[in-house]
C-alpha cells in the first residue's frame, strides 16, 4: 500500500509530515514514555492512538503510544510512534519504526505481530490477531480507494471482512501459514478437519463460510475445540 493514499484517506492534521520523515527518523527511538496509559486516542472515525509496547527483532522493547487502524487492520508501511499523547498542542514528535524491524506489538488492547514464514528475515506485514484460541487468526487488510464502514463492537465476530484485498494467516502449534484465497475451501476444510461439521461447511462453500468469513469461522472453531469432549483414555 502507497503511504500516500494512507495520508489522503485517514486526512490526518499530521499524516503528512510521516511522509516527509527527516534522515534517520526510521531508526527506532527506545526513550521511555509515561505511566502507563488506558485510554485509547481518537484521531479520527479510521484511526487511535493506544499506549503499548514494540518489541523489535533485537529484543529491545519501547513504551509509547501506537497507531491502530480501526477501519483497515494490520500495517505495512512504516508507521509513527509517540511518548506523549499524539493528540496534545503543540503536535509532539514522532518516531518511526518500520516493519520489518518488528516482531510484536500490544497497543492497548490490540495485538499485532510481523508475518514470518519459513525462516523470512525482512517482513512485509505486521498483521493484526483477530481471533485467538488454539487456531489464532491475524488479519492485514490494504487501504480500499473509497473508505468503508466500521463495523460495531463485536460485530466483525459475525459479519464478513469487507475488504478486497485481506490477508490472512492462521496459527495452530507454533506452525504460521497464510490462507490462499483461490484454494480456501479446500485448504481451510482440511486445516479444520477436527471439528467435521464446520470443515463440511467451509468445503461446500455454505453461505457465511467464505474467505471473508475467516473470523468467524476460526472463532466458531476455538469455540468448538473448547468445549468438545476429551476422547477417554486421554
Amino acid at each position: 500500500m502507497k503511504i500516500g493514499l494512507l495520508a489522503a484517506l485517514l486526512s490526518l492534521p499530521f499524516a503528512s509530515h510521516a511522509q516527509q520523515a527527516p534522515a534517520g527518523a526510521a531508526s527506532v527511538s527506545v526513550q521511555s514514555g509515561p505511566a502507563a496509559d488506558t485510554a485509547l486516542h481518537v484521531i479520527n472515525k479510521a484511526l487511535l492512538f493506544a499506549w503499548g509496547t514494540l518489541t523489535l527483532m533485537d529484543g529491545r522493547e519501547v513504551h509509547a503510544y501506537f497507531p491502530v487502524f480501526t477501519q483497515y487492520p494490520g500495517m505495512d508501511f512504516p508507521f509513527d510512534y509517540y511518548f506523549t499523547p499524539p493528540e496534545a498542542k503543540p503536535t509532539p514528535a514522532y518516531h518511526t519504526a518500520r516493519v520489518e524491524d518488528v516482531r510484536r506489538l500490544q497497543a492497548g488492547p490490540y495485538y499485532f505481530e510481523t508475518m514470518r514464514i519459513d525462516g523470512q528475515k525482512k517482513a512485509k506485514i505486521l498483521a493484526q490477531r483477530m481471533a485467538n484460541g488454539p487456531v489464532e487468526l491475524f488479519l492485514q487488510a490494504e487501504q480500499q480507494r473509497a473508505p468503508l464502514p466500521i463495523p460495531v463492537p463485536g460485530a466483525i465476530l459475525h459479519t464478513a471482512i469487507p475488504y478486497t484485498n485481506s490477508h490472512f494467516f492462521v496459527r495452530r502449534n507454533g506452525q504460521l501459514q497464510q490462507v490462499q484465497r483461490a484454494a480456501f475451501g479446500a485448504q481451510m476444510s482440511q486445516y479444520l478437519a477436527d471439528a467435521p461439521a464446520l470443515a463440511a461447511k467451509v468445503a461446500r462453500g455454505d453461505s457465511g463460510y467464505h474467505y471473508r468469513d475467516l473470523v468467524s469461522i476460526v472463532t466458531e472453531y476455538n469455540q468448538h475445540i473448547a468445549t468438545a469432549p476429551v476422547p477417554s483414555g486421554q
